[in-house]
């Protein structure tokens, strides 16, 4: 009797300390501990980096428009030259020859149409006098207008010979900077053969798309003509050392990439970007008064995002932001949020709204 009573106790007491321990471990993490943010307004700026391809102010391929063999060349590659500074010339000896038998045909067709004036002059005076009937003054008439016709396209013929010699000299559009020349002295050069490009380089346009959505958040408010600093980061990863300026973008945005594409201008003075150079640009806007809170923070749902706010008590609330600006590691807040709010810095995958937490305090967090 006395072995069962001693059975029964020790049964109870282990059904007591079975029951304190499922207390306890209830009670366990039901209050998370989570590091919360304050919502603070600070000066800051917001940059936006873009792929650009940097092409010359004019960049220029010089053509040969006759055929011909190379008889100089007046420059060298990466020399500068002046607008009209002749470049290249070609060999007219061919066609000075034939200029010489335009101007002499030309002379012969002059000379027959002064003879047609002279006999159509006296046909009109014998008609005028009735000598003559009328078709022998019609055709004195027609004599002449065949001697005119065959002076306009002597005319035409010399004309188009002293253009063709003049297309044997090449000379510079602009004033610029020579690239390659492919052709050099005694080589035969086709009609339309490429001699060489020329680059004006006293400024370049650095010229790069922005993706639909970015547009549209930087036209709001006009804010996208507001920029003003727009820096190029040249291949070596060095910021060249002009800031440059926004302007005119396309009229249209391109349906298979989803973006418009713009143009930045830079002074190029001593004409160290060259055409065809690549680099990105950095295009920085000033944001006073931000509200700022930690990228962490924020989750989505449905292409919605939302932070969870934590109360006085401590619970949590859901709450919709809409997002403004992107940082390194922050989110720019436009709406949803005010000064000196509190939500929940890290850790939202577990909440739940409403549910009640631990505000944590860290180095990193201001509250």
């Amino acid at each position: 009797m006395k072995s069962i009573h001693l059975v029964l106790v020790a049964a109870l007491l282990f059904l007591i300390a079975s029951c304190g321990d499922n207390n306890n471990s209830g009670n366990t993490g039901t209050i998370k501990k989570l590091p919360v943010f304050k919502v603070e307004k600070k000066d800051t700026i917001v940059s936006n980096k873009f792929v650009a391809d940097i092409q010359a102010k004019k960049n220029i391929e010089i053509h040969a428009r006759i055929a011909g063999l190379m008889d100089r060349v007046f420059v060298n590659e990466g020399q500068h030259v002046k607008k009209g500074q002749t470049l290249f010339k070609l060999s007219d000896i061919e066609l000075q020859i034939e200029l010489l038998k335009a101007k002499a045909t030309l002379k012969t067709t002059q000379a027959d149409l002064r003879m047609a004036a002279v006999e159509l002059k006296q046909m009109q005076t014998l008609f005028d006098k009735k000598v003559i009937a009328d078709n022998e003054l019609e055709l004195a008439k027609a004599k002449y207008e065949a001697a005119e016709a065959k002076v306009a396209y002597a005319t035409a013929e010399k004309n188009a010979i002293e253009q063709q010699i003049s297309f044997t000299t090449i000379v510079a559009p602009f004033d610029g900077v020579i690239d390659r020349i492919p052709l050099k002295e005694g080589s035969l050069v086709q009609n339309g053969s490429l001699l060489t490009t020329v680059s004006e380089l006293d400024e370049i346009f650095a010229y790069f798309s922005i993706p639909e959505n970015i547009y549209f958040q930087l036209i709001s408010d006009n804010k996208l003509g507001a920029h003003r600093d727009i820096e190029l980061v040249l291949p070596n990863g060095a910021k060249y050392n002009h800031k440059g300026v926004l302007e005119t973008a396309e009229g249209e945005i391109d349906k298979y990439t989803g973006s418009i594409q713009f143009k930045a201008k830079f002074s190029n003075p001593e004409g160290l970007i060259k055409h065809g150079t690549s680099g990105k640009l950095i295009i920085s806007e000033n944001k006073p008064k931000a509200l700022i809170i930690p990228q962490k923070s924020v989750f989505s749902i449905q292409d919605k995002r939302f932070v969870f706010l934590v109360n006085k008590d401590n619970t949590v609330k859901m709450k919709k932001v809409v997002i403004g600006g992107t940082l390194e590691d922050a989110y720019i807040i436009d709406s949803g949020l005010n000064e000196h709010d509190v939500i929940v810095k890290e850790g939202t995958q577990s909440l739940r709204d409403g549910e009640k937490i631990q505000p944590k305090k860290s180095k990193s967090t201001n509250q």
